[in-house]
């Protein structure tokens, strides 16, 4: 499991997928002076939550634990302001033998049973932070950048979509003037093609002129159906033909039988007599 993983599982643990968010997240934060960041702060968004602001640093192997253990105080510039302080990690077998701050907790994926609710290896004990106030600033802050930055992104895709449908628009609008054949149905398509068809032949063979169009259409007619009798004329002698097949090779049999049985030539009367 990767850093991003693992933080998509937090996120899942503070809020459930598809329901009322109870818990503003703001992974990658400064700290309010500015010089660390945490891996994620969150931040209750309703008053059972109360104003209780929870940090967290999340591991992936055992040297990102070692180097994190190494140097307990590097994230204080955000502890200082949190009622909770998690390490998180992948795997639980990333901290066996490991001493951990008291002042720490520790939290791994969901296992057995649990499918949302991370897995708490080592109880967070309650903090006493300084006003948090500055702490609440700064997520504030944080969330109307990232705020102002999603509604700029939207118009600007908005913007763009609205300017590709006027495009395609106009480009389906000149294809239209042009007579190009546009979403046609198969019937229309095919009397498209009957029509540039018609007209090739009149231009080439002068048949039809600049006669009526009821003559061409009865004309078309009348062909479409003889050549359409002719095909069923011409499957029911195929049938029949099938049908006889049989009775004819056990005729052209008795027949060859019966002349090999009177000799030479061919079985007649005078022989049988």
């Amino acid at each position: 499991m990767n850093a991003a993983e693992l933080l998509a599982v937090l996120s899942r643990h503070y809020n459930a997928p598809n329901q009322p968010k109870g818990w503003l997240l703001a992974p990658e934060i400064l700290s309010p002076p500015g010089g660390r960041r945490a891996d994620l702060i969150a931040a209750p968004l309703t008053y059972s939550g109360d104003d209780g602001i929870v940090g967290h640093e999340l591991k992936v192997s055992r040297a990102d634990v070692l180097t994190e253990l190494a140097n307990p105080t590097k994230h204080d510039e955000w502890a200082q302001y949190c009622h909770q302080w998690w390490l998180v990690v992948a795997d639980p077998a990333l901290v066996d033998g490991l001493d951990i701050p008291a002042h720490w907790g520790v939290m791994a994926p969901p296992s057995g049973r649990r499918t949302r609710s991370m897995t708490v290896l080592k109880p967070a004990p309650p903090l006493d932070p300084l006003n948090p106030s500055k702490a609440w600033m700064k997520l504030a802050r944080w969330q109307s950048f990232r705020a102002d930055t999603a509604v700029r992104d939207a118009a600007a895709t908005t913007g763009s979509q609205a300017r590709e449908i006027e495009r395609l628009t106009r480009t389906v609008e000149e294809l239209k003037d042009a007579g190009a054949d546009i979403a046609l149905s198969p019937l229309r398509q095919s009397a498209t093609q009957l029509l540039e068809k018609i007209a090739e032949r009149r231009s080439q063979e002068q048949l039809w002129g600049f006669g009526d169009l009821d003559v061409i259409v009865d004309a078309v007619l009348d062909v479409e159906g003889t050549r359409r009798a002719a095909r069923e004329q011409r499957q029911l002698v195929t049938r029949v033909q099938r049908m006889l097949a049989p009775a004819i090779e056990s005729m052209s049999a008795t027949l060859a039988h019966a002349e090999k049985m009177g000799g030479e030539g061919p079985v007649t009367a005078s022989r049988r007599t």
